[in-house]
C-alpha cells in the first residue's frame, strides 16, 4: 500500500505584515503625489475660474469654414479643400482670463506672417467656456456677442478694394480677403508705423461698385489638453 503523503499545513495568514506593505505602497504614492503639487489636481475636478488650462481649438466662419485653427489636421482638411486656414499653437491662459486689450495677436505656429487679429470677445468667450468641465472635454462655443447695430461687416468702393490689393475683376463672393488690423487706432508719431495684424474677411455680397466683406465669426470649438488647479 502506497504511503500517504502529508498534507502541507497551511501557513496563516500574516496580516500584520501585510498591513505594513499596504502602508508603505500608500505612503510612497503619497510621496510621489506630494512631489506633483497640487496640479494633478485640476483633472479631478470641473474647472474653476483661475485654473490653468492649455486649449486647442478652431474658429469657424458662418459657412462652417475653419479661420483660426491649432489643429494640423483641421488645416491640411482644408487646404485639401483649397481653403487657406490660419494655423496657431494651443493656448495655455488662466479660466476666466479677460485681456485687456481689444484685439489679441496670436502668431503663427511656425512664424513667417503676420499675427492673426482675434478680439477680445472672442478670446474672453474662449477662455470662459472651460469653466465647469474637465481636461479632454471637447466644447463648442458660440460667438453672441456680436452687436446688430454694429455687425462685424465692412463695405468698401471698388477703389478702396483694389487699396487693400483686392482684385474686384476677378473676386467672387465666398471668397477670403485678409484685413489689416492695427494694435492702436491712433496716428503713429515719429514715422512709427504700428504693428499690424491679418484678419481674413470673406465676401457675402457685391455689387458694381461695391464689394461687403464679413470679418466675424460663428463659433470655435475647444478641446481641453491639460489644466493646473490654481494653487
Amino acid at each position: 500500500m502506497a504511503q500517504q503523503k502529508k498534507k502541507k499545513k497551511a501557513e496563516p495568514i500574516n496580516w500584520t505584515k501585510i498591513g505594513a506593505i499596504s502602508i508603505a505602497i500608500l505612503f510612497a504614492a503619497m510621496m510621489a503625489l506630494s512631489l506633483l503639487g497640487t496640479g494633478w489636481i485640476g483633472g479631478l475636478r470641473a474647472i474653476q475660474p483661475g485654473d490653468g488650462v492649455v486649449i486647442d481649438y478652431t474658429i469657424y466662419n458662418g459657412e462652417g469654414i475653419p479661420v483660426l485653427t491649432t489643429s494640423d489636421l483641421v488645416m491640411a482638411d482644408a487646404e485639401g479643400d483649397g481653403v487657406f486656414v490660419y494655423l496657431s499653437g494651443p493656448i495655455q491662459v488662466t479660466a476666466g482670463y479677460a485681456p485687456a486689450d481689444d484685439t489679441i495677436a496670436i502668431p503663427h505656429q511656425y512664424g513667417g506672417i503676420s499675427p492673426f487679429a482675434l478680439f477680445r470677445t472672442e478670446f474672453k468667450a474662449i477662455t470662459d467656456s472651460v469653466i465647469g468641465h474637465r481636461e479632454r472635454d471637447r466644447v463648442t462655443v458660440p460667438f453672441t456677442f456680436e452687436d446688430p447695430d454694429a455687425p462685424l461687416t465692412r463695405e468698401m468702393t471698388l477703389e478702396q478694394f483694389e487699396g487693400i490689393g483686392g482684385d474686384f475683376e476677378t473676386v467672387q463672393i465666398g471668397d477670403l480677403v485678409p484685413l489689416g488690423f492695427a494694435d492702436s487706432p491712433t496716428i503713429a508719431l515719429d514715422d512709427i508705423e504700428p504693428d499690424v495684424m491679418t484678419r481674413f474677411a470673406y465676401v457675402t455680397a457685391m455689387t458694381d461698385e461695391t464689394i461687403t466683406l464679413r470679418y466675424g465669426y460663428s463659433h470655435a470649438v475647444v478641446t481641453i489638453q491639460s489644466v493646473r488647479a490654481a494653487s
